[in-house]
């Protein structure tokens, strides 16, 4: 287990902070506090005390709620205020002594500049308590590589090559989104350590509005929407690496911020990110994107209600493995939810026009209709290479499109084989047939934002 201090805290690594802890936040600093350890891991974050919570003194460990917040106070000054969830647990021996844990749902830690605020902890924690911050700052895997940009060069002088850094030269795109009333900005750090004679950088991005207080939950599910949106254009799982934010501060020199209120957010999450290979995306970059990428995330945003639940079913697959069947059912539904959400009208019109000899002799749409109609118009106003691709590996659309419907009823519904002549049985066809629906759905995302959909990684081996 590693014993960090707040700089070097980060979502990406196992820490535990010992401290002394309350439910009541009138008690931080007295006698009634008790000791205990905040153990994080990002799939599971543990308060462990030594004894029984004042307020839960007289209740039997394993049935009573565990409290919504824990105040916590470190040795070296932080202030925690940790979210709980679940029942109390742990043991409960007499003779002996009471050893009582809490499911930890999401926790803050805060610096605080003590000697510049005259609040005592309960004003503090009803000021934190109002979620108020002026930025949100957050990083995720891969985030140089997305990025595009670097703090340092190369160069050759007289023969010999060198690296030189500043800062202050790294071109930042700063842009804002209407709809969420919100600045997002890249920013770069470089620090040289001269014992080892290394030098590394980090990469973040900054949710503001422009010196204003803002709300950190608006910002925090404005960044993950952002993540969720790099997931979507690479297909490959995200996880934050840290996140921090600023609370309060103080105008000194000339303008300058000096931080009172310093904080960092943990939460349970997954971490299966996966390293990205090298220019793999380099044409989807922030640095390649830099001109548009202002009206990409309008786009984003402002149409973030129809994509909802396709975003969310696409990016829960890429943090899990689901087997080939229920991926394919995933990519197949989130297709219907696009058609409806964002081509209903048309599909009407083009079922009049194109499709009235597929409809049956009472002339329903039943489920199966819909969903021909829906992959039918996709494929007819796609790019012609869906076509070839799907004519050269299934013997043509019309005979696709009837497979993927048969496979589908199938691990729906169940039944027997033979009811579904079409049905894809062969595990790389079925991946194939997945892999061809997902990039189609890819594409239709891709305009949908403004972006130009590269055809030329179109492999079978790269979408789950």
């Amino acid at each position: 287990m590693n014993k960090l201090n707040f700089k070097s805290y980060s979502l990406d690594k196992v820490f535990e902070i010992k401290g002394f802890f309350s439910d009541q936040k009138e008690d931080l600093l007295s006698d009634n506090m008790l000791s205990g350890i905040l153990t994080y891991k990002h799939d599971n974050i543990v308060l462990e005390l030594f004894g029984n919570l004042n307020s839960l003194e007289d209740e039997i460990i394993g049935t009573v709620k565990a409290p919504d917040v824990i105040y916590g106070y470190t040795s070296d000054g932080k202030l925690l205020i940790i979210n709980c969830y679940g029942f109390v647990y742990g043991t409960d021996h007499s003779p002996g002594f009471t050893l009582s844990k809490y499911h930890v749902k999401n926790f803050k830690i805060y610096d605080i500049y003590y000697q510049e605020l005259d609040k005592e902890f309960p004003e503090i924690i009803d000021y934190l308590s109002e979620d108020q911050i002026f930025y949100y700052d957050f990083s995720f895997d891969n985030i140089e590589q997305w990025i595009g940009k670097s703090v340092f060069s190369k160069k050759k002088v007289n023969g010999e090559l060198t690296v030189e850094t500043k800062v202050s030269d790294y071109q930042t795109t700063n842009i804002f989104i209407p709809s969420r009333n919100l600045f997002i900005e890249d920013r770069a750090i470089a620090s040289i350590d001269y014992n080892y004679l290394n030098l590394s950088s980090r990469y973040y991005l900054r949710i503001s509005n422009d010196n204003d207080e803002i709300t950190f939950t608006h910002c925090h599910e404005t960044a993950c929407q952002i993540k969720n949106y790099i997931e979507l254009i690479t297909g490959t799982p995200l996880s934050f690496t840290e996140i921090t934010f600023l609370s309060q501060f103080k105008l000194v020199n000339e303008g300058k911020r000096l931080p009172l209120i310093k904080g960092k957010y943990f939460f349970q999450h997954n971490r299966d990110g996966k390293i990205w290979e090298k220019y793999k995306y380099e044409d989807i970059t922030l640095n390649a994107l830099h001109d548009n990428f202002a009206e990409i995330m309008d786009q984003w945003f402002t149409k973030s209600e129809k994509l909802d639940f396709i975003i969310k079913q696409y990016t829960k697959n890429l943090h899990s493995i689901p087997y080939i069947e229920d991926s394919l059912l995933s990519t197949i539904r989130n297709l219907e939810v696009y058609a409806r959400n964002f081509h209903e009208a048309e599909i009407r019109l083009f079922e009049r026009e194109y499709l009235k000899p597929r409809k049956n002799k009472k002339n329903s749409r039943n489920k199966d209709s819909q969903l021909r109609s829906k992959l039918t118009f996709l494929f007819e106003n796609a790019d012609s290479r869906f076509k070839e691709i799907v004519i050269d590996s299934f013997s043509g659309v019309s005979y696709f499109i009837d497979s993927i419907i048969q496979t589908r009823n199938y691990y729906t519904h169940g039944d027997v084989k033979s009811k579904y002549p079409k049905l894809l049985t062969d595990y790389n066809k079925m991946y194939e047939a997945n892999t061809v629906l997902q990039r189609l759905l890819h594409y239709y995302l891709y305009q949908e934002l403004g972006m130009n959909y590269n055809f030329m990684d179109f492999s079978y081996h790269d979408i789950i």
